[in-house]
């Protein structure tokens, strides 16, 4: 099968048939009006009302072909069928007449409609009619009758009538029974036209899990036929390790919830295939057969990719652990002779053992200074590799910022002379104790005041401020210098990391300062934020959580304060 049918309409085939039985119906009333008129004569207003009720389906057929819902044409067909008969009947003898038995047509024509809200309508109506007809007979309201001729003949009459009648609701009946097959046969045709021809295995199990019917997709999953898998469950099939999985998935679609799991699944060939396996009751599709309908898919590809990850990951951690090794070994071996060189330059500047030429002294102090910043990016260096390994752990202490910033000050000092910067300070009473690492919160400041007077230009400012924020002590560094692009603001904080431009390409450094100052901060468990403008400045804001010691030592400070 290459094609499949559309599923009909079931509202606009039970449209149509209503139209259809309408339609007879009032063909079958102007042909009963006609022979009484042609035998009876003229009719008096009783009678016209008896020949509309006759006529009136074919304004029903009329009204079905708009958008009346159907539901109320039917309702008005049933009140309007037994209204005649009730009227018929009482211009007929009443409970005498040959016509009353018809209210027993009035159920069946509402089971036509296939609801059970119908049906018992139908009945309730055909009942209120034959009510009606006691009543006005025992009440002695009945008008002579109207049936001329002896009454077995209109009874004969009556009840060929009614034959007739039944036979269109058997007709009518038939067809819907005849709809409904049709409807299920293409229903059961498209299913499977999607089920042979999905790439997902789509199979069908008892209440036990067992396996009638599978699709063709079990040969490209599993090598195996469908007939191959009947009566089988997928816990056969699954790993050893898997099918614990795979029962608790069907008892869970057995207490009417759909599961899902992923398990492998023995291959004919003696391997083992991935498969993503969803199951759900198949009464939750509208599937009046009951079971459980189950649907695996492939996920070999997925899994296989999943596999690389991780293996791709472990390789990266491993180099990175590697990396971090041998960074802290390389710095270890570079710090003893570097301790040497500049031990001995400085010896040489200050001319300790004698005097030395003006032109020795000079490169002295340019090999000392160059030493002292080798020796800054190997700290670096080592502190970077330190934090990526897990190995440096702080040790908080509670502590005067301004001991911290006073000594961070002092050490950019000589290079904010040289540079004609300005270095200001600004701490917040209330901001004057933290606990934190105080060796990490110095050199946090120090990394940020050297950044700030590196690119801030003769006669600029770099200002660092301590103030509390909430219960978190906020430690903030800004210049006035040649501030960043919205674009590079992302990548800082990166080892290894640095804007590249005209300015920044001018001055010495690694691009470790701000990826220092971030891991440290995040090992204090704060934040890192920096603002910056091209042409107007950068403010880099650190912000340190208190403990709860340090809270009430703050909340203590606010009560002194007030």
């Amino acid at each position: 099968m290459t094609r499949y049918e559309e599923l009909p309409d079931r509202s606009a085939i039970a449209r149509r048939h209503f139209i259809r039985t309408q339609s007879i119906k009032g063909g079958l009333g102007i042909v009963l009006s006609l022979g009484y008129l042609a035998i009876i004569g003229g009719p008096d207003w009783a009678e016209l009302l008896a020949f509309a009720g006759f006529v009136a389906p074919i304004a029903l057929a009329l009204a079905a072909r708009t958008r009346v819902p159907l539901a109320r044409l039917e309702a008005a067909s049933l009140v309007l069928f037994a209204v005649l008969i009730a009227l018929l009947s009482v211009l007929t003898s009443g409970l005498a007449s040959p016509f009353t038995f018809w209210l027993v047509l009035v159920p069946f024509e509402g089971a036509l409609a296939g609801r059970g809200r119908a049906v018992a309508f139908s009945g309730a109506t055909a009942a209120l009619a034959l009510a009606a007809i006691i009543v006005i007979h025992a009440s002695g309201l009945l008008p002579p009758s109207r049936l001329p001729g002896p009454l077995p003949l209109w009874l004969c009459v009556s009840l060929l009538v009614a034959i007739m009648q039944a036979s269109l609701m058997a007709i009518a009946a038939q067809e819907r029974h005849r709809a409904a097959d049709q409807a299920a046969e293409a229903g059961e045709v498209r299913y499977r036209f999607l089920a042979e021809n999905a790439h997902d295995l789509i199979t069908r199990h008892t209440a036990d899990g067992r396996i009638h019917y599978a699709s063709p997709a079990s040969a490209r999953l599993l090598g195996y036929r469908p007939e191959e898998l009947i009566g089988r469950t997928l816990a056969d099939f699954a790993h050893p390790d898997d099918a614990e999985i795979a029962l608790a998935a069907f008892e869970a679609a057995g207490e009417g919830k759909a599961a899902s799991a992923e398990l492998r699944l023995a291959t004919k060939q003696g391997g083992y295939a991935w498969g993503e396996f969803r199951c759900r009751p198949a009464g939750q599709t509208g599937d009046a057969m009951g079971g459980i309908v189950a649907v695996t898919r492939d996920i070999a590809e997925r899994k296989a990719y999943e596999r690389d990850l991780i293996q791709a990951r472990d390789l990266a951690e491993a180099a990175s652990r590697a990396k971090s090794r041998f960074l802290a070994n390389m710095s270890h071996e570079l710090r003893t002779p570097l301790n040497a060189i500049l031990g001995f330059s400085e010896v040489m500047t200050h001319q300790m053992f004698g005097p030395l030429g003006a032109r020795y002294v000079d490169y002295s102090q340019l090999i000392h200074e160059s030493g002292g910043h080798l020796l800054g990016l190997i700290n670096s260096i080592l502190d970077m590799s330190k934090i990526e390994a897990g190995r440096l752990k702080l040790q908080p202490e509670r502590f005067d910022v301004s001991e911290v910033t006073v000594q961070a000050l002092r050490f950019v000092s000589f290079l904010a002379e040289r540079n004609g910067v300005t270095l200001e300070e600004a701490i917040d009473p209330l901001a004057r104790h933290i606990v934190a690492d105080k060796r990490a919160v110095t050199q946090i400041l120090i990394n940020l005041l050297s950044n700030g007077v590196k690119f801030t230009p003769r006669g600029g400012t770099v200002r660092i401020t301590a103030t509390l924020e909430g219960y978190d002590i906020e430690l903030a560094v800004a210049d006035t210098g040649v501030g960043i692009d919205q674009a590079d603001l992302k990548r800082l904080g990166q080892p290894f990391e640095q804007v590249d431009s005209e300015y920044t390409r001018a001055k010495e450094g690694t691009g470790l300062g701000l990826a220092l100052v971030r891991a440290l901060t995040h090992l204090h468990g704060g934040t890192m934020a920096i603002e910056s403008m091209v042409g107007e400045g950068t403010t880099v804001k650190i912000r340190f959580p208190q403990t709860q010691t340090q809270t009430a030592d703050i909340e203590n400070q606010l009560v002194a304060v007030e």
